[in-house]
C-alpha cells in the first residue's frame, strides 16, 4: 500500500513534475542501497547531485524546526528554496504537454504564473505539517550525460517503515535543479500532467477550461482581505 501522507510531501518540498517525455524516463531505477549519509563529512564525499539533495533536505528540516520565524517569513524562505531548487519552467511545460504547442503566447504566459503559485501554495501549506521526520540521501545514479537520480528515504518519528524518495536531477548551464518527485514509485508529475491533461480533454482541447480551473484554484487559496469601511478602516 502506497504511503503517501502530506507530511512526507511536506519533507520531500516537491511533489513537482517532471521532465523527459519518455515514459521509462520515470521510472525509479533499480539500485544497491548505499549507506546514508548520516554526517557533514558523509554529505560532502557524496556524488555532486546527491550532496545537492541531501543538502535541500537539510535546509528544510532546519527552516521547518525554526520557531523563530513566524509563518509569514517561512514562507517567504520557502519560496526562494523552492524557486531555487526546482526547474519550475522545466516542470511546468511538461505537465501541460501537447497543449502547450497549441496555447497563445499569452495563455503561456498566465500559465506559467498560475502554475508557480499553485505550487508554492501546496507546499508552503505543508510547513504546518511537520512533525519531525528525518531525510537521509542514499545514492545517486546517473542516467545521461546532464540527468542523475537521487535515492532517498523519509524518516518517521513514530518508527514506522521509511518512505521511499527519488528525486531526478538536472544539470544545465552549469545549475543543478529538480526536475521529478517519485514518491514510492508513484510520479508526482505524471499525476499532476494526467489531471491536466483529462481537463483539457474533457473540454475539446481548449486550455481556457484548464486555466479557468487554476485561477478559481489560486483564488481559493489566497488570503481573505478583512473588509474596510467608509473611513477606510478595516
Amino acid at each position: 500500500m502506497l504511503r503517501l501522507s502530506s507530511r512526507s510531501l511536506a519533507l520531500c518540498l516537491v511533489a513537482l513534475p517532471l521532465l523527459s517525455v519518455s515514459p521509462q524516463a520515470f521510472a525509479t531505477p533499480a539500485s544497491a542501497p548505499q549507506p546514508a549519509a548520516s554526517s557533514e563529512t558523509e554529505s560532502a564525499q557524496l556524488a555532486p547531485q546527491a550532496k545537492f539533495i541531501q543538502d535541500l533536505g537539510n535546509r528544510a528540516i532546519t527552516l521547518l524546526a525554526d520557531k523563530s520565524l513566524s509563518d509569514e517569513d517561512k514562507g517567504n524562505k520557502f519560496r526562494a528554496m523552492l524557486a531555487d531548487s526546482f526547474d519550475l519552467p522545466t516542470i511546468a511545460r511538461f505537465v501541460i504537454g501537447r497543449s502547450w504547442a497549441s496555447a497563445t503566447p499569452e495563455q503561456q504566459q498566465e500559465y506559467m504564473k498560475l502554475f508557480e503559485s499553485l505550487v508554492v501554495k501546496t507546499y508552503s501549506d505543508r510547513f504546518a505539517l511537520y512533525t519531525g521526520e528525518g531525510f537521509k540521501v542514499r545514492n545517486a545514479v546517473p542516467e545521461t550525460e546532464k540527468d542523475s537520480v537521487v535515492n532517498s528515504d523519509i524518516t518517521h518519528p513514530d518508527g514506522s517503515a521509511a518512505t521511499t524518495v527519488t528525486w531526478r536531477v538536472r544539470t544545465k548551464d552549469g545549475k543543478m535543479g529538480i526536475i521529478d518527485v517519485v514518491v514510492e514509485g508513484v510520479s508526482m508529475s505524471l499525476t499532476q500532467r494526467q489531471e491536466y491533461a483529462s481537463v483539457i480533454q474533457r473540454n475539446g482541447g481548449d486550455i481556457s477550461a484548464l486555466l479557468d480551473l487554476m485561477r478559481s484554484r489560486v483564488a481559493a487559496s489566497a488570503p481573505e482581505k478583512k473588509p474596510q469601511d467608509n473611513n477606510g478602516h478595516g
